[in-house]
């Protein structure tokens, strides 16, 4: 009974929650800001076109199934890796990811 309590509670959580869940904390820490930027870019265009199959596969019949099974879990963690990586560029004042900054350099 408890473990089904348990699992039940899984079906409750929020894509941010599970993502944030997935990944580990302070992963990217390591990372120099030009990669925290990379990497930045690479999972923004991921997530798009997870977005993307998504949204075409659910257009077809069994579509939702097919979310749950190819694309989901991958979609929850590429936004848990967002918040990872920008977490991470906060931490080290990364330039171009500050919301004060244009991402302009003086010389």
């Amino acid at each position: 009974m408890l473990l089904a309590l348990g699992l039940a509670g899984c079906g409750t959580l929020s894509d941010e929650t599970a993502g944030r869940a997935m990944m580990a904390p302070g992963r990217f820490d390591v990372f120099p800001c030009p990669n925290i930027e990379a990497a930045i870019q690479a999972a923004r265009t991921r997530r798009t076109e997870l977005e993307q199959l998504m949204a075409r596969s659910e257009q077809s019949p069994g579509g939702a199934l097919a979310n749950a099974l190819a694309y989901r879990t991958e979609y929850v963690q590429k936004g848990g890796e967002l918040q990872e990586l920008a977490k991470a560029a906060n931490d080290k004042k990364c330039t171009s990811e500050s919301q004060w900054s244009s991402g302009r350099q003086l010389y």
